[in-house]
């Protein structure tokens, strides 16, 4: 089992760090490993052995391994499984476990008869008196149970392998997908019994846990190999290509398939025990641990002893039933969803105004082509977690909201710092000069930096990217914004939870780097634990949903534990700042940016000579976060150099040399081929350059979650093969720079050279250039692709001559526009706003206007953060909002000397 390492002469446990003590459970186990093989054939997927593995409860250096065959080909239940290994590991003689439960389970009479006060001793009680009240029944044996963590590697495979069926508990339905495995939030109970009638009757009760090491596994360590040699355990592997033909492999080798297959189940147990300590309860995931961490080192930070108090003073949240502040219908459901509503309406007003305001990451293109010459992958030093240590907490309890600016010109007085915190639903125009505007409109599924708003509403922006739009020298019209009111700590200084959580985590991370080794499980475990408090800040901030197993329904998945819009909205917007704020000084210098993804952008330039930057007086705010959190005040570092960039589209590119860049653009290797191995370079590079329109790029695909989980038409474990052809076409979220447009010959491999178009890019003026300029590109890939410079010049004569129609019925686009100017928090319509109203009496209020119906679905999607750029500027909206702003609540519209409205 997992052991510690040596310092000093004594031995310090990973579990002694502070942070993964707050990260942990810190609750006794059962932990049992479990793994199937199984062989598919012509798309029947038959089972050849299901195996299992447990500490020894007398010796936990010992393992106690089971392995199932089923010898008639039949599946059997988790049920039956797990009970064999009960009866095989003694797990009934665990000090979890009472003590009247033996191997064969526990007597009826037993239950009945030690049947005490609470739920349980009525249920036993109902029971004795109905033996057939199988709820009663279920909730009776629920205390005798055996708890186990049945823990695996990738889920999805091995939790479908058990029979289902309507006789049995469906386990699968008690499933919820996370991070790449399949867990529970809650244990599940299986119970059994002998089907005697009397009193006698034997039960076998189980409590299942199910935990997913694909969901704790650090990045770059998620295969079972990887985890395996983390843990100290190598993976076993079969020859040649048994593993599609284990049926065989039993049959022929059978002790070795017995070893291999059992080998799997030990890894999943070491590996947990190193991380989270010897029969321990592993939390849900690894996220969900680091933000437990946050809560635990945020309580300390706050003065605050419970999760309730946390997330009053970080988030602004209480139980529901404390206020009710929020219209029906307008909750966010990050924090919805799991019962809470924000302290009062600034609270509310404000976190919605910052969840408008959340965007992803910054990626783009700016220029496509072949490039010969020297470029180099910069990344930001770990850049969402200095970014976090920039943000402020909000006084939510003073009240949150300290001013508003409404209808007028913003000033550099408005947003003094880049950590200001501030949102505001703005239009703007920059300056001819700039060539990286830094407002994003969410527009076809994507952020666009247009250099102008013109033809929309706006957009909703944080304090970051406004602080630097302003000092571009950027003309910004606020429609409607909210400074936060930042809370104070008692010595005056400004709170920062966030930077406080992190650093201990760095600082752990540290330690166990010290202890354990570079690289080592220990250290990369807080790595991604640190790399995953940003993440779940953000959980369902902007509304995510996914299948909900039990309710057999698509649902929102609800927010973390630390899920707040301020601190999510933020920091994102602080990275694209960063990026930004670089990209514009290095081009104001004479240099390049060729692409930027996320965190890191590829240029002519070194590191040095981009940590020279001031970016305008944010780099002084990031260095001192660096030095906060690591005492480095770098914030940048090489990654990748190469001398042969073929940049084709965002988050596509390729170069051959084995320490350069290699991003796919979604197309995946061909079976066979390592990803970033130098065939898989030049496949890629050859697909780009050689195309003649979308590449053929079929892969293997196994069932969704909802498809494995779902009662009617269930699928089994079966991969399919889709098929399906990508387009390796720049994207046009920038314009291209016609004129500056070259056919540049490429070199693949095979000595052969291919023209690629090679060109400079500069912000689109509006968001309708770039929609239509999208869309022509769209229709271009239908029958070929933009590779070469004659197409790109086609593509250009259609854009340049072509007309652009826009089919809307225009009333309905007005109509539609207010809704979204509501639902946006743009405007309040004090009917619309009305909460003695139902939700069908505001509709209903609207169709009297004139201007067309709105479907209940139609008032739900105009609260969706992409909808703002398709409103109209306000200007466009009138005389109806107007009318409708100064309409008493429920007042009809009809009040008229003469014609409709």
């Amino acid at each position: 089992m997992g052991s510690a390492a040596p310092l000093a002469g004594r031995e310090v446990a990973f579990g002694e760090l502070a942070s993964v003590r707050s990260m942990g459970t810190g609750r006794r186990a059962i932990v049992v490993g479990f793994d199937s093989e199984f062989t598919t054939v012509d798309g029947v997927r038959t089972i050849d052995s299901w195996q299992f593995a447990t500490p020894d409860l007398d010796d936990s250096s010992m393992m106690v391994q089971v392995v199932i065959l089923p010898l008639d080909g039949r599946r059997i239940g988790m049920h039956t499984a797990l009970w064999e290994v009960v009866r095989a590991a003694s797990l009934w003689r665990s000090p979890l476990v009472r003590a009247e439960v033996d191997d064969r389970g526990v007597r009826r009479s037993t239950v009945i008869e030690h049947a005490g006060a609470g739920s349980a001793g009525d249920a036993a009680r109902s029971w004795a008196t109905n033996p057939g009240d199988w709820q009663a029944r279920a909730a009776a044996l629920a205390p005798w149970r055996v708890p186990i963590v049945l823990a695996c590697h990738y889920g999805a495979a091995d939790l479908t392998s058990f029979r289902g069926g309507a006789r049995v508990t469906d386990h699968l339905t008690r499933l919820t997908s996370a991070a790449g495995g399949l867990v529970t939030l809650l244990p599940f109970r299986l119970q059994s019994g002998d089907q005697r009638g009397d009193d006698f009757g034997w039960w076998r009760s189980l409590s299942v846990t199910v935990r997913d090491t694909m969901t704790h596994a650090p990045a770059g360590k998620r295969t079972l190999a990887a985890i395996g040699a983390a843990a100290g355990i190598e993976k076993l592997e079969v020859p040649g290509d048994r593993i599609s033909r284990m049926t065989e492999y039993r049959r022929e080798h059978l002790n070795d398939f017995l070893n291999y297959g059992v080998n799997d189940a030990e890894i999943v147990v070491e590996f947990l025990a190193r991380i989270w300590g010897e029969g321990m309860l592993p939390p849900v995931t690894l996220g969900g641990g680091a933000a437990a961490s946050l809560v635990a080192s945020g309580s300390e930070y706050f003065g605050v002893a419970s999760p309730k108090e946390f997330r009053l003073a970080f988030s602004g949240l209480v139980e529901d039933d404390a206020v009710d502040v929020v219209e029906e219908g307008d909750e966010l459901t990050f924090y919805a969803k799991r019962g809470r509503t924000p302290v009062d309406g600034a609270a509310a007003q404000l976190s919605k105004a910052f969840a408008s305001a959340y965007h992803g990451g910054l990626n783009a293109c700016p220029a496509p082509g072949y490039y010969p010459t020297r470029t180099i992958d910069i990344d930001a030093k770990n850049a969402y977690p200095t970014a976090m240590a920039l943000v402020p907490d909000l006084d939510w309890e003073t009240g949150a909201i300290r001013d508003v600016i409404h209808e007028r010109n913003l000033s550099t007085s408005d947003v003094p710092e880049p950590t200001t915190s501030f949102v505001a639903f703005v239009s703007f125009e920059f300056p001819g000069h700039v060539s990286y505007p830094t407002l994003p409109i969410v527009a076809d599924g994507t952020l666009i930096y247009p250099r102008s708003s013109e033809g929309t509403a706006g957009t909703w922006v944080c304090g970051p990217e406004l602080w630097l739009a302003l000092r571009l020298g950027a003309k910004v019209f606020c429609q409607i914004g909210f400074a936060g009111r930042p809370a104070h700590r008692a010595d005056g200084s400004i709170s920062l939870s966030l930077r406080h959580g992190v650093k201990q985590l760095i600082e752990d991370r540290a330690t166990a780097k010290r202890l354990f080794g570079k690289g080592s499980l220990e250290e990369e475990t807080l790595k991604t634990g640190v790399c995953t408090i940003y993440g779940k800040t953000a959980q369902d901030v902007a509304e995510q949903r996914s299948w909900d197993a039990h309710k057999q329904e698509m649902d929102n998945v609800g927010g973390s534990a630390i899920s707040s819009p301020s601190h999510a909205a933020t920091t994102t917007s602080l990275v694209r700042a960063q990026l930004l704020a670089t990209m514009n000084q290095i081009t104001e210098r004479g240099g390049q940016i060729f692409s930027v993804t996320t965190d890191g952008f590829i240029t002519d330039w070194s590191a040095t000579e981009v940590e020279s930057l001031d970016l305008y007086g944010l780099a002084e705010h990031l260095r001192e976060a660096r030095a906060a959190l690591t005492g480095d005040t770098t914030i940048w570092e090489a990654k990748h150099e190469q001398d042969d960039l073929v940049n084709f589209t965002t988050r596509g590119n390729v170069s051959l040399r084995s320490d350069g860049v290699c991003a796919h653009n979604g197309l995946k290797p061909s079976e066979g081929i390592e990803a970033d191995s130098f065939d898989d370079r030049k496949e890629l590079l050859v697909n780009v350059v050689t195309r003649e329109g979308r590449v053929e790029n079929a892969y293997r695909r196994f069932p969704s979650f909802q498809e494995l989980s779902r009662r009617e038409g269930r699928k089994d474990f079966i991969p399919s093969v889709v098929e399906r052809a990508v387009s390796m076409d720049f994207d046009l979220k920038r314009r291209p720079v016609m004129a500056s447009m070259s056919g540049e010959s490429v070199p693949v491999p095979d000595g052969s050279k291919h023209e690629m178009a090679t060109f400079q890019t500069a912000p689109w003026d509006s968001i309708e250039e770039c929609l239509r300029a999208r869309a022509i590109a769209r229709e271009i890939a239908k029958t070929g692709c933009l590779r070469t410079v004659d197409e790109w010049k086609d593509w250009h004569v259609r854009f340049a001559h072509g007309k652009g129609h826009r089919i809307v019925t225009p009333r309905r686009a007005v109509l539609m526009s207010i809704v979204m100017a509501h639902r946006q928090g743009v405007v309040t319509i004090p009917t619309l706003a009305d909460r003695d109203l139902s939700l069908f009496d505001r509709l209903d209020w609207i169709a009297q206007w004139g201007l067309g119906t709105v479907s209940e679905g139609d008032w739900r999607n105009a609260r969706r953060p992409e909808r703002a750029s398709q409103m109209l500027p306000l200007s466009e909206l009138e005389p109806w909002l107007s009318r409708m702003l100064s309409a008493a609540p429920g007042r009809l519209p009809l009040e008229r000397s003469g014609g409709a409205l």
